[in-house]
């Protein structure tokens, strides 16, 4: 299994995370606050929650980028 991988940065409050890596043919914005990105196939390769300190939480933050290390 592959590892997601978590990025998060604090000073625009952005959450990523890299489903698989490539570049991104085109994105759909979910919600006001959540994108994803996919790629020429139309296979998701991220996920970005803006605003994610209210959105998921800084704990789910913190416990997401962990977790993400760990495995």
């Amino acid at each position: 299994m592959k590892k997601t991988k978590v990025h998060y940065d604090k000073k625009s409050d952005i959450l990523y995370f890299v489903l698989k890596s490539g570049p991104a043919d085109y994105a759909e914005e979910m919600s006001d606050f959540i994108t994803i990105e996919y790629d020429k196939k139309n296979k998701p390769i991220g996920i970005e929650i803006m605003n994610a300190s209210k959105i998921v939480g800084k704990q789910f933050i913190s416990s997401s980028r962990q977790a993400a290390q760990s495995a």
